[in-house]
């Protein structure tokens, strides 16, 4: 069956073969995936991820809804729209009380809307050319190895907020490791008591910093330093959480993923500046 559902992955996805079979390797589990067979073969698949959200009142099992995709000459069949029933059956069988997409691409938001879906998620971009990125105080940045300190400084830098998604260890030693497979790196910075990280990703003649937990004061010497780092890139794209401090008076906010409660909403539970990141969007 991993060989099927390789080949729907490879039908549906731009990823090349070495990352699909990463994939497969490091974090595919079948229990967390769903599959439609028709005609004796594997014909759909959908992946839910676990995580957790964290509330000032309450934390929340939940399921991340990743990879979804159908062949070609199974479409518009309602194969998908199945699965995503049997999705939210298996999740509440698991006591999760959410589920959590992020469209690849705009047009896919009503029609996860229309299976109850709410954008709730969004990020503010920021963009920096080469050429903005002026020369700060040395600052010297080490590729973060240890997934109990990546899980650590995310918690500080993001879980005091009113609605966050956590990802656990297992998670995020998946995400050091893909970071490097894609020729990028978990940067950590320190200076002082004062410490914290980026996640990078080339793409293009761009880097992606696709998490940045770095307070004010780091984060200017911090870009800087990945500049030197990725000497050839023209563009430097941040992704940021919509409250966070850094570059306040720049960027643009997106949409960036959907939420969908499985038991009724907590009244007490705000979603505003709700933060989720490190998603394959």
């Amino acid at each position: 069956m991993i060989e099927e559902l390789k080949n729907i992955w490879r039908a549906c996805f731009n990823d090349s073969d070495r990352y699909i079979d990463f994939y497969f390797s490091e974090r595919y589990r079948s229990e967390n995936t769903l599959v439609y067979c028709k005609a004796g073969r594997g014909a759909a698949m959908m992946t839910l991820l676990p995580a957790t959200v964290v509330t000032p009142h309450k934390e929340f099992a939940a399921r991340y809804v990743y990879a979804v995709a159908t062949l070609p000459e199974f479409r518009n069949k309602g194969f998908s729209f199945a699965l995503a029933q049997q999705a939210d059956e298996q999740a509440r069988a698991e006591n999760c009380a959410l589920e959590i997409v992020a469209p690849a691409t705009p047009e896919l938001f009503p029609f996860y809307a229309r299976q109850g879906f709410s954008t709730v998620f969004y990020r503010r971009v920021v963009k920096f050319s080469a050429e903005e990125i002026a020369p700060e105080e040395a600052l010297e940045g080490a590729p973060l190895s240890e997934a109990g300190t990546f899980f650590n400084l995310r918690e500080r830098y993001f879980a005091q907020g009113c609605f966050f998604v956590r990802w656990d260890s297992a998670a995020l030693s998946y995400i050091l490791k893909e970071s490097r497979l894609l020729q990028g790196d978990v940067y950590y910075f320190s200076q002082g008591d004062d410490e914290g990280y980026a996640v990078t990703a080339p793409s293009g003649d761009a880097l992606l910093l696709k998490e940045v937990a770095l307070t004010p004061a780091l984060a200017p010497a911090a870009l800087y330093f990945l500049k030197q780092q990725y000497a050839h890139c023209r563009y430097f794209i941040c992704h940021l959480a919509v409250d966070s401090p850094l570059w306040a008076k720049r960027g643009t906010t997106v949409p960036l993923a959907m939420l969908k409660w499985l038991i009724p909403p907590p009244a007490a539970v705000s979603t505003i500046n709700a933060y989720v990141n490190l998603l394959k969007d």
